[in-house]
């Protein structure tokens, strides 16, 4: 019984600390990814953060064909090494290839977070390991049909199967057998190398996924992509084009030709509200490309962030932008539409880059906060004036 009290003693302090209800056309959030950092945190630490207002969940690795049939999870320490029996893939079965893993610690940490936190929570599929695909669209909707199954709301369609709910939570040092439900708030697409069959396989996934979104009216369902900068991302150009997006992580490191490093060097004396280069050499920063490319598909006007390492070993040698840096770069593009906040890979290293007693999601929420009021900025100057006129206090 001991365990149960400090749980619900943990969740009564987590609710002082809950973060406001979440809002897509802020430009103030700030997205973490969690999963793949060395010897992490819990995550219930990320979800008593008010800093933080989505966290990707890193990843869903392998897909059904690379894994006995079901998808393949990878939360780093948050998992433990027995998994789900996978049912086969096409006939063949190879007990071998299981890597549906179960994870009580994010079992646990999720029911507490939903309990203390309106934080949403994705889920993301791919990363940079080379193993996975989706190959033809008639697995690409299958694939879709057991992330629903799995992930998203629990339906007894699904459950009756005996299929695997790996996120849905029962408390096993207590005697109630209640099974609390575990339902993403959507899925990520960070496919990081070329589908096989010119990407039929993910287009059908996302379609399959918006349909299924489109059958719920409880809550939002978003899906989103985490592209590399490069305009567009070779490996999600036609996935992208199938289907609407809610949101980008666009990853503005480890592609030197467009990343933020190339801007931070190409803008060393920048002041908040001036003007700034996006172009240099065979550098530029691709932050308006990416809207110009998305006003030709369903996701015009789709939220941007600008996803940042948050610290030098979480990206390649020289990507990282210290909090200061940061500023300048989010300062700049703060007053664009589709400015949405700043993404962090990833909670973990983030925690290594301490600066005025803050850590990198900290201080990226800081510096948000910071622009909204910052009046050398065009768009709060104009909205500060407009509001001023409102209230007859404008005077010519």
């Amino acid at each position: 019984m001991a365990r149960v009290t400090v749980v619900s003693l943990l969740i009564s302090a987590l609710i002082c600390v809950a973060s406001a209800a979440f809002n897509i056309k802020s430009k103030n959030n700030v997205a973490v990814y969690y999963g793949q950092g060395p010897d992490q945190k819990r995550l219930t630490t990320y979800c008593a953060d008010p800093n933080i207002d989505i966290i990707i969940l890193s990843f869903v690795h392998l897909f059904p064909e690379q894994a006995n049939g079901h998808p393949g999870i990878n939360f780093g320490n948050q998992c433990s090494a027995e998994s789900y029996k996978g049912p086969g893939f096409k006939g063949v079965k190879d007990p071998s290839k299981d890597a549906l893993l179960k994870c009580p610690n994010l079992q646990e940490d999720l029911y507490i977070c939903r309990q203390t936190s309106d934080k949403k929570f994705l889920i993301s599929l791919g990363g940079a390991t080379p193993n996975y695909n989706v190959n033809g669209a008639t697995n690409g909707t299958s694939f879709a049909n057991q992330l629903w199954g799995m992930f998203g709301p629990r339906v007894d369609s699904w459950t009756s199967l005996n299929k695997p709910r790996p996120f849905d939570y029962v408390n096993t040092t207590s005697s109630d057998p209640t099974i609390h439900e575990f339902s993403a708030d959507g899925f990520d697409l960070d496919i990081e190398h070329p589908s096989l069959d010119s990407s039929a396989g993910y287009k059908a996934l996302v379609k399959k996924l918006r349909s299924h979104y489109d059958t719920r009216s409880e809550k939002p369902y978003y899906l989103t992509a985490s592209p590399q900068c490069t305009v567009p991302d070779p490996n999600l150009a036609d996935t992208l084009k199938a289907a609407k997006f809610d949101m980008l992580f666009v990853q503005y490191y480890n592609t030197p030709k467009c990343s933020a490093r190339g801007w931070i060097t190409a803008n060393p004396n920048y002041v908040p509200g001036g003007t700034f280069k996006q172009t240099s050499g065979t550098w530029s920063f691709t932050f308006d490309s990416w809207v110009t490319w998305l006003s030709s598909t369903v996701s015009k006007g789709a939220p941007i962030f600008l996803t940042l390492p948050g610290a030098n070993p979480a990206a390649s040698s020289g990507a990282y932008i210290t909090v200061a840096q940061t500023k300048n770069i989010a300062n700049a593009y703060y007053c664009r539409a589709s400015f949405a906040g700043i993404g962090v890979w990833d909670a973990t290293y983030a925690e290594q880059s301490i600066a005025n007693g803050k850590n990198f999601f900290q201080n990226a929420k800081a510096t948000l906060n910071a622009a909204a009021s910052d009046k050398r900025l065009s768009c709060v100057k104009s909205k500060r004036e407009a509001t001023a006129h409102l209230h007859g206090r404008h005077h010519h």
